[in-house]
């Protein structure tokens, strides 16, 4: 899929950085399937445009998303009850939770043996409490180096990978992955985004929205 197939199920993923941007964002326009926003991070942080973008995604007509940019060195039960404390209660036409852990969430002078332990009972909570199982987002190198745990496999990735041929972390070869952020530099009216997109035509693209 390329950025200049009309076919593909596309979006973009947003935070405070591209400010006011879901204001001027028109689906009949700009193609975009979905709209992921950055909703919180660690146990205080809530992204200052997230009470914007989540309703404004919605009334837009667009497949919504919120992500929590994951912490190692903070505890994940307090990561999670923070995280669905600002988003509120998922409908089922968003997509189900969604956990980013790269290379900035592997905080300085933690115990690495507790990294995968804490983040899967954070994937955990968060299933428990929304009854849907977290999509994980990363890229190659952190998922190689910390993700090894095979209870991983479990969740849909959305990988991080911005080369032309992708590459797949071990844990997914099989599975395979379900979205692909492929390029940080993709435009609309001026405001550079995330480029995002999914793995499937639009009818796959439904099926997986009703079962996550």
């Amino acid at each position: 899929m390329d950025q200049n197939n009309t076919q593909s199920v596309f979006g973009i993923d947003i935070s405070k950085y591209q400010g006011n941007e879901i204001a001027s964002l028109d689906k009949a326009t700009d193609g975009l399937t979905f709209v992921i926003c950055k909703a919180t991070e660690g146990i205080t942080y809530t992204d200052p445009d997230f009470t914007t973008n989540w309703p404004l995604i919605k009334s837009k007509g667009y497949v919504r998303g919120a992500y929590h940019f994951y912490h190692c060195d903070d505890d994940p039960t307090q990561q999670a009850t923070h995280y669905l404390a600002v988003i509120g209660t998922l409908e089922q036409t968003d997509f189900p939770p969604i956990v980013d852990f790269e290379e900035g969430s592997i905080d300085a002078g933690i115990n690495k043996t507790e990294i995968q332990p804490n983040l899967l009972q954070f994937l955990t909570l968060l299933e428990q409490k929304t009854g849907r199982k977290p999509l994980l987002y990363t890229d190659n190198n952190t998922a190689n180096t910390y993700l090894t745990d095979t209870a991983f496999a479990n969740y849909d990735l959305w990988i991080a990978d911005y080369n032309t041929t992708l590459a797949v972390p071990s844990l997914w070869k099989t599975k395979g992955w379900t979205l692909w952020q492929k390029s940080e530099s993709y435009a609309l009216d001026g405001t550079t985004n995330d480029y995002d997109v999914f793995n499937g035509d639009s009818d796959t693209f439904a099926t997986f929205m009703q079962s996550s």
